[in-house]
């Protein structure tokens, strides 16, 4: 079991929505956990993804989430919420997310980010190889900086790290 492993942190792309279990086993050895935004499941999120506004509805599931999970005696230091990049969004509402970030700071938990090698950046470089997106990846992550967020999931740590403390 990967909690006895010495996992630090959980990372659930379904907002602890998908395994009744997870909840508990979040409380009971009190690790932090990620909570994105994802509508439906991987295999349905892009069919899922009619937003009457991208960044309010965002924030609303993750209110809500934060909500449940306190009232269900997961410790608010505890939570760490991501919007979903990519996960049940299309270009447009990537981009709308990651300019209107700094909203999500009211939420009063930390905001974890996710954009590395994705695809929106595909749609802006034309570069179809996830790997040759480091450029954008870092352009994304410093515009997330400028907007306060300080916790971000990368696949080019060395690049990304050097490129923050610079931007720093």
């Amino acid at each position: 079991f990967g909690i006895v492993s010495g996992v630090k942190i959980i990372n659930d792309v379904s907002g602890l929505t998908n395994d009744s279990k997870s909840l508990d086993v979040v409380k009971k050895y009190s690790t932090p956990v990620i909570v994105m935004h994802m509508p439906g499941t991987p295999r349905t999120m892009m069919k899922k993804n009619r937003y009457n506004d991208v960044i309010l509805d965002v924030y609303d599931f993750l209110r809500e989430r934060i909500k449940f999970l306190t009232q269900s005696g997961l410790k608010r230091e505890n939570i760490i919420v991501d919007p979903g990049i990519g996960f049940g969004k299309d270009y447009i509402q990537n981009i709308k997310l990651i300019k209107n970030l700094s909203v999500f700071h009211s939420l009063g938990v930390p905001l974890m980010l996710g954009v590395s090698r994705k695809r929106f950046i595909e749609s802006i470089s034309n570069e179809s190889l996830p790997k040759k997106r480091v450029g954008g990846t870092i352009s994304a992550t410093l515009l997330a900086l400028s907007q306060g967020i300080r916790i971000h999931r990368v696949h080019d740590v060395h690049e990304v790290y050097q490129a923050a403390r610079v931007f720093d």
